[in-house]
């Protein structure tokens, strides 16, 4: 991998999960000062940061100090290299509260996405990082000032998981980049992943409207490219999810179904054949629509012969 720039001060590194790196030299310490936004999966992940970093920030150009780690949220895959990083650089680690809890606990992920203590299939490092502790709570109210006069900000961006955020960078001449997380999934992640984790929809589509609302020269999901305009970005996950909900009322027009049952009916219509660990990730996600599409009034839910059954209330 090798870091693309963005700014005279802030460059990705593309990867499976896209690393942000938001730099400043501090004239008073004569390094370079950086801010990680998220770490990937893995020790080996965080290597390559490292690595990426050294060739950045040479000695002869000042080198480097990591000031901290900026977790978007608590999903393994973003925060897998925090505790290497943070054993080799002492840095700081920067969290929402919410998602503290669960980078302190990391068994919480597949905990939530099993609903119970979970089977060995997602319980391996692409569900649980290594357990790290912020140093810092961070929320919408919260700035950085870097020594160069650029403010690093927070932008609220739940629904994905519980309270992810975005990282907002300016610098003196009004140049913005936007950290997305998991908030919006470029153009091939969600054509390939078509019904990608979700815990709360509502907010997930709150959000993608948020997102329009942003003024930023780039954009970086975590998963895809980084893009100049974030609308038809949105428009597609928008869409996505849409699909989703119309594939669960269409299955429901005529029958009354117990929730396995819809999740196969869902990976039948969407080509989609699981395995053990997909059929939990899914699983979940579905769960969270329908629960979503029961606070909107379009389902409801039963208990029948000792199993829940879930109703559409409309009939097409």
């Amino acid at each position: 991998m090798t870091a693309k720039k963005l700014t005279d001060a802030v460059y990705f590194l593309p990867g499976a999960t896209n690393i942000g790196i938001i730099s400043c030299f501090s004239s008073t310490k004569k390094t370079n000062e950086v801010y990680l936004v998220d770490t990937g999966m893995s020790a080996s992940d965080a290597k390559v940061i490292l690595e990426e970093l050294k060739s950045l920030f040479p000695k002869e150009k000042g080198g480097y100090s990591i000031k901290a780690i900026i977790s978007t949220h608590s999903h393994a895959d973003h925060c897998g290299g925090n505790k290497y990083i943070i054993e080799k650089t002492k840095c700081d680690l920067l969290a929402t509260k919410k998602e503290s809890g669960s980078i302190q606990n990391p068994f919480l992920q597949a905990a939530v996405i099993w609903g119970g203590n979970p089977i060995p299939e997602i319980t391996g490092p692409y569900y649980e990082a290594e357990p790290t502790m912020p140093t810092k709570i961070i929320d919408a109210a919260v700035k950085i000032t870097l020594d160069d006069s650029s403010e690093i900000s927070f932008f609220p961006l739940p629904g994905h998981y519980f309270e992810m955020t975005g990282v907002l960078y300016e610098n003196s001449k009004k140049e913005k980049v936007l950290f997305a997380g998991d908030a919006v999934f470029g153009r091939e992640h969600i054509l390939k992943y078509w019904i990608p984790f979700l815990y709360d929809v509502k907010e997930f589509k709150q959000t993608l409207d948020a997102l329009l609302t942003v003024e930023a020269d780039w954009f970086v999901p975590s998963h895809g490219n980084a893009i100049t305009r974030i609308d038809e970005t949105v428009e597609m996950n928008k869409i996505a999810i849409l699909s989703t909900e119309f594939c669960i009322l269409h299955i429901l027009r005529n029958q009354d179904l117990p929730f396995e049952e819809i999740v196969k009916q869902v990976a039948d219509l969407n080509n989609i054949t699981l395995k053990t660990a997909q059929f939990a990730l899914i699983s979940s996600t579905l769960r969270s629509y329908l629960t979503y599409l029961a606070k909107d009034n379009k389902i409801s839910y039963y208990i029948k012969d000792n199993r829940l059954y879930w109703h559409r209330k409309e009939r097409s």
